[in-house]
């Protein structure tokens, strides 16, 4: 009898995407900057959370605190119970009004890097600012897809079983709040960041308007569509570990202290910003060069 031998057949060029990341790296690490910059910013933010019981900053943080979720959670431990539901609104914030600048810095130094052109910050900056509104509005819709993501499809399983629905088709509540919905979301938040991730680069580098940068970039999303699936979803695996220390933040506080959950906030801050964000804003934007350059 003949032997049937399975071949799995790689699209050629499929992971050698991480090469030139790689090398990028290694001869450019100013291409970090942007996002340590963001990194900053986001850790100030977190401290800036924390203190929100302590004079000065309770002057500006106790009123809406004390509106919104009661003045319980100006006390000790409470406040870090909410410190990161506050955290993700601020990260929003962040990364709507800031976010859109710095990743189209990082887009423009690597096309600068690979054009063979001086990288110089402040020509950088100047050139991304003009285009400041284009990235706002992109980041607005980008941060609303997510978010509605996240939150929407919970939201409606809640509803349909606090209806007392035992299951749903045929399964209950454990598989779809402990499998299903984290499947789900993880996959979206790639499509959807992958989907968008070439209007950025369209923006800077090829200086489109909002609408044209859209519609162009997510053309070049299906025709590179393997090489920018890769290219998201691998970097977004580091991403899990942090994901899943974050779902049992009230078990590590109850195991350690509650001023362990700004301890984890911080690791998300550095795998999220310095590490994901970085590799899927380089290699994406490689992907786009590499495209341009055969047009």
């Amino acid at each position: 009898m003949g032997k049937f031998k399975i071949k799995i057949v790689i699209p050629k060029g499929l992971f050698a995407i991480w090469k030139p990341v790689t090398s990028l790296l290694m001869s450019e690490p100013r291409v970090l900057i942007p996002f340590c910059l963001l990194a900053v910013i986001e850790i100030f933010a977190l401290w800036f959370l924390s203190c929100s019981p302590h004079f000065p900053i309770n002057v500006i943080m106790a009123p809406p605190i004390k509106s919104i979720w009661g003045p319980t959670y100006l006390h000790y431990p409470y406040i870090y119970e909410l410190l990161p539901r506050m955290f993700y609104y601020a990260k929003i914030v962040i990364g709507v009004m800031i976010g859109a600048l710095t990743s189209g810095m990082a887009v423009l130094m690597v096309y600068y890097y690979k054009k063979s052109r001086r990288i110089d910050l402040k020509e950088i900056f100047f050139a991304v600012l003009k285009r400041y509104v284009s990235l706002f509005i992109l980041a607005i819709i980008l941060f609303t897809c997510v978010h509605f993501v996240m939150k929407e499809p919970s939201v409606l399983l809640l509803k349909y079983f606090f209806a007392k629905h035992a299951k749903l088709l045929f399964l209950g509540p454990k598989f779809w709040f402990g499998i299903f919905l984290p499947v789900l979301q993880f996959v979206m938040a790639v499509v959807l960041q992958a989907l968008f991730v070439y209007a950025i680069p369209y923006i800077v580098i090829k200086e489109k308007k909002f609408i044209p940068a859209l519609v162009l970039g997510v053309g070049l999303f299906f025709k590179k569509f393997l090489k920018t699936f890769v290219a998201v979803l691998v970097p977004m695996f580091l991403y899990i570990p942090v994901t899943i220390i974050r779902a049992n933040m009230s078990l590590i506080a109850g195991m350690f202290n509650p001023e362990a959950i700004v301890v984890v906030l911080l690791i998300g801050i550095v795998v999220g910003t310095v590490i994901v964000d970085a590799l899927v804003t380089l290699a994406t934007t490689l992907i786009f060069i590499g495209a341009i350059d055969e047009a």
